[in-house]
């Protein structure tokens, strides 16, 4: 049986970055070798984060991005779309530790 404390799901996040900025190389390794981080992938006006949610969320993602002074673009869709997207990843989660039940079975302590 896998350990399902151990799952690994895998999930991403889009994020939009301020205008005319450049990550330099420091900024880049550290996001590389974040715990639970899988990927990074910088585009002109983007950053995909590609991430394990059972070790790191997109909190501790937005978190560390202000730490290594990534300005973030604020709007109210961005959001809506991380507001919808810590809803999914939650979900995501709780699935992927949720003992499922047989339907032949009672319910334990019963």
């Amino acid at each position: 049986m896998v350990d399902k404390q151990a799952a690994n799901v895998e999930s991403g996040f889009s994020f939009a970055l301020m205008a005319g900025f450049t990550p330099d190389s420091a900024q880049q390794e550290v996001l590389a070798i974040t715990e639970g981080v899988l990927s990074v992938e910088w585009q002109a006006k983007h950053l995909t984060i590609r991430c394990n949610i059972m070790q790191t969320g997109l909190p501790q993602l937005q978190q560390q991005l202000q730490q290594l002074g990534i300005p973030l673009k604020q709007s109210r869709w961005q959001n809506i779309k991380a507001g919808l997207k810590g809803f999914t990843d939650e979900n995501l989660r709780a699935h992927a530790v949720h003992q499922h039940q047989c339907c032949g079975k009672p319910p334990k302590g019963h």
